[in-house]
């Protein structure tokens, strides 16, 4: 049996990965996200805004005694402000690097503490970005942040060898955040066509095809 812990699985490919999961009775899922959307015999959701960073400390993870892998899925993301740098308000900076990062890192941080001492495999998979490795006009806070959740892979990889630490880009995915993009300011994010074309055009990925991907990573 193995335990799941994904945070956004409100939509996109957290959901989809919640319910590709799912379809296995020995699955045991623990989704964190604001509204709960997934109703389940295993599946048990934490309504949690994940701005808010005493919430996250004071998350009480699932016991699960008699699993033999548990994994962190950091899944869970927000472009952020589509704006250049100097146009950008405080808020939503901040608000950028405590999900995309400062979430992750708490969630990882609570994850290795709970189950250092269990005998079960442990994972902690998080959705990457190609934005980690390209600069993107207008993207500054999402691009730096997805670099430092790679870089917070590599660091808890070494520390803890005994832990399976990945960081992954899934491509260009049909999600909410993608739409967001498309109904940006052209004069505060130069590629706004380039991103139109690929919904037009049909090349982004349906989020249940990422989400198969995550899963043999995962199993």
């Amino acid at each position: 049996m193995k335990g799941f812990i994904i945070t956004g699985t409100s939509s996109g490919i957290g959901m989809a990965l919640a319910k590709v999961l799912l379809e296995s009775a020995e699955n045991r899922i623990f989704g964190i996200c604001r509204n709960q959307v997934i109703k389940h015999p295993n599946y048990r959701h934490l309504a949690m805004d994940l701005n808010d960073i005493a919430d996250i400390d004071s998350i009480d993870l699932p016991e699960w005694e008699d699993l033999n892998q548990i994994s962190l899925v950091n899944n869970a993301g927000w472009v952020g402000p589509i704006q250049k740098m100097g146009n950008q308000e405080l808020g939503s900076i901040a608000s950028a690097y405590l999900i995309n990062l400062i979430a992750p890192a708490a969630l990882s941080n609570l994850f290795i503490a709970k189950y250092k001492a269990h005998q079960a495999q442990k994972v902690i998979l998080s959705v990457g970005s190609g934005a980690a490795e390209n600069a993107i006009a207008g993207w500054s806070s999402y691009c730096s942040a997805k670099a430092g959740l790679d870089m917070l892979s590599k660091c808890i990889s070494m520390e803890h060898p005994d832990i399976i630490c990945l960081s992954i880009a899934p491509g260009k995915v049909d999600t909410p955040m993608q739409n967001d993009i498309r109904f940006a300011d052209e004069k505060e994010f130069p590629r706004l066509k380039e991103f139109q074309k690929y919904f037009k055009n049909g090349e982004l990925l349906p989020a249940i095809k990422v989400a198969e991907k995550y899963c043999i990573v995962l199993e």
